[in-house]
């Protein structure tokens, strides 16, 4: 993918540039920031020629907007910082909650905590055989739903006061409780309440590979529209480090290279380094040495002021080779784009993203790939 491609929109402030993304993104259109430094300064936006003119249509909209209109543009502008935390409340679940308090902290977010109870039918209840079709659900229903509204106020309250306690500033905690099947509510919550980001416990490091399709949070990955970062239940939030170093695990392609200005546009508030890493279990070093290259004049060209090192490693066990590389660098969260696979791969061959996601010790990033090529 060349940036000779795509035409600048130069010199709008980040706040519109940002707002300016996320209503092209809505409408399906590829478009990246550039030229990110620290406070507003002015920033570029760089998008296809064919939709340059829709670019301007809802640029110079967001210039003159002005009384009730202008609200609404503020309004999608709140919506990039919102981060939606759905919670089974188990252990995994209460700790990606705590995590996702620390990001809402540094970006000033709004919080929402969302449990989806009593997934179908009888899902869940256990009844005596001979008693099954006579047993009032109604009451039980009702029982369940109570304690879930119980236990999911009872988490709010705990990061309410954690935000009282510490002196947060700019958080807002809301709940949610919705019933119905899990993923399809899920994405119904996130198209209603449009977050910039969804964060979600996983079991992570260790987890055994027979149980890897089923995972929800692996489902939402490959299904949700909004990056969604995985939690592992084996970190430590006592000891929660801001995201200073990414690594980033490309393939050099087209959706890399929009997933990492999204990227950079999202760590922008902790000044991060940002590792492009691309592993090949296979050597072929000639090739990826040339599009590492490539790669990493794109970059350039883009005028990007973000901290960005790229590097190659050559692994039979690409998992391991990662795990090894991010405890050398210190790395505080990986990121990497969900690509789409045939039927047959996702049931033999587990993708790297699966791979680490059940194997790592530290929050996963996750991009889905985008449906334009």
């Amino acid at each position: 993918m060349k940036t000779s491609s795509f035409i600048t929109m130069r010199d709008i402030s980040y706040s519109r540039a940002l707002l300016l993304r996320m209503q092209l993104e809505l409408r399906g259109v590829d478009c990246f920031i550039s030229g990110i430094q620290s406070g507003e300064a002015d920033v570029d936006l760089w998008v296809e020629p064919q939709h340059a003119a829709l670019a301007m249509q809802l640029y110079d909209d967001m210039r003159s907007a002005a009384g009730s209109q202008k609200e609404q543009w503020i309004s999608h502008l709140r919506r990039v910082r919102r981060i939606l935390v759905p919670v089974d409340f188990s252990e995994r679940s209460i700790k990606a909650a705590h995590y996702a308090l620390e990001l809402a902290r540094t970006l000033k977010a709004e919080l929402r905590l969302l449990h989806v109870w009593f997934q179908s039918g009888t899902e869940g209840l256990v009844f005596n055989e001979m008693y099954a079709f006579q047993a009032d659900l109604g009451p039980m229903m009702r029982e369940q739903e109570q304690l879930a509204m119980d236990q999911l106020n009872e988490l709010s309250e705990t990061l309410k006061n954690r935000v009282k306690a510490e002196r947060i500033r700019g958080v807002k905690i809301s709940t949610d409780l919705v019933r119905g099947n899990t993923i399809d509510t899920l994405l119904a919550i996130v198209d209603e309440f449009e977050p910039g980001l969804v964060v979600m416990g996983t079991r992570g490091k260790n987890r055994d590979s027979r149980s890897l399709i089923g995972s929800t949070t692996s489902r939402m990955m490959a299904r949700c529209n909004v990056p969604v970062l995985a939690v592992p239940e084996g970190y430590d939030i006592s000891h929660f480090i801001a995201p200073k170093t990414v690594a980033y695990i490309t393939h050099y392609e087209k959706s890399d290279f929009q997933a990492l200005h999204r990227l950079i546009s999202f760590v922008k508030p902790f000044h991060p380094k940002i590792y492009c890493l691309h592993v090949e279990s296979e050597p072929n070093q000639v090739v990826d040495r040339l599009m590492m290259q490539q790669f990493r004049e794109e970059m350039l060209s883009s005028r990007t002021t973000a901290n960005i090192e790229c590097g190659l490693i050559q692994a039979e066990n690409p998992v391991e080779a990662i795990e090894a590389f991010v405890d050398e660098k210190k790395v505080d969260v990986i990121a990497i784009v969900m690509r789409k696979r045939s039927l047959l791969k996702q049931l033999f061959e587990p993708s790297l993203t699966r791979r680490l996601l059940y194997q790592t010790h530290l929050p996963l990033l996750v991009f889905r790939e985008s449906n334009e090529k």
